[in-house]
């Protein structure tokens, strides 16, 4: 059963119109319409973000696992991979953005969608304690859980989703065990120019996430150099051009140079960035 068959069956059981069904959620009649019917325009269906169909399905007293559970496994892969994009997508403006709460309330509806994978619901969780300011305080046992997550296999390193809770979960990891995985991340990456651009993006963000850490964090030098080197070997384009500013602005900080470091401060400014720059 498709989301939309979903909605529909559910509103028809409460004996609903359309109007009442989705009179707490701020969408129109005619667009939840064709949600329902899956109207399609230039070839793509409407559809419901994650948010809005957490609202509705709340707003209408609606099991939120046994509504997933009927939809699970037997809707288009497309539908899930937008909804999960878009959650990530939220979850990447939330943090940018520093909104706690935002991030609050996504970390509590993924907590009711057992659809979601694993590594949105750990992403969550890590930017959540990191806009609290609790990474370092993190419980052991969830700890644990995503340290298993991402290293249940030899190969992690070749993991896209791995890769990306590594770099989330710097802050807590033990500074010896951090060390050693990202050696292996830049060693097996040594080629990085070389690589799809799936990984040249997911592990240039690694690499400036350890820097972060290393130097911010930790207060550890190992790698560093090397990170730094292997983000230059990317081009400077709209791709990887910020995180070859932020590399710069870490080996300015390495080498002290603070009116350097402020000039850069400066263009993430200029550039839009305010909330980036501050963050540095």
């Amino acid at each position: 059963m498709k989301i939309r068959e979903a909605l529909r069956k559910e509103r028809l059981a409460q004996h609903k119109t359309q109007a009442a069904w989705i009179k707490n959620i701020p969408m129109s009649v005619s667009h939840y319409s064709e949600i329902e019917t899956g109207y399609a325009k230039n070839g793509k269906e409407a559809d419901i973000d994650s948010e809005k169909l957490i609202l509705l399905l709340k707003s209408n007293h609606v099991d939120i696992i046994k509504f997933f559970e009927s939809v699970n496994g037997s809707y288009k892969i497309d539908e899930r991979a937008r909804m999960i994009e878009n959650i990530s997508n939220q979850l990447s403006v939330a943090f940018n953005n520093n909104d706690l709460e935002k991030v609050e309330k996504i970390t509590h509806e993924l907590e009711n969608i057992p659809t979601v994978p694993k590594i949105t619901y750990y992403r969550a969780v890590l930017i959540r304690a990191y806009l609290k300011d609790e990474m370092t305080s993190m419980d052991k046992a969830t700890r644990a859980k995503i340290n298993q997550y991402i290293y249940q296999k030899d190969n992690w390193v070749t993991d896209n989703e791995a890769l990306t809770i590594f770099g989330n979960s710097m802050p807590i990891s033990d500074p010896d065990i951090l060390i050693a995985r990202m050696g292996k991340v830049l060693r097996y990456y040594k080629n990085l120019e070389n690589c799809p651009a799936t990984f040249q993006r997911r592990v240039s963000t690694v690499c400036v996430n350890y820097l972060y850490t290393a130097l911010c964090i930790r207060k550890i030098d190992k790698y560093v150099s090397e990170t730094m080197a292997l983000i230059r070997t990317l081009p400077f384009d709209d791709r990887f051009g910020l995180k070859i500013l932020i590399t710069q602005y870490f080996e300015d900080m390495k080498k002290g140079d603070k009116k350097s470091m402020q000039q850069l401060k400066d263009v993430l400014r200029h550039a839009g960035l305010t909330k980036l720059a501050n963050r540095l």
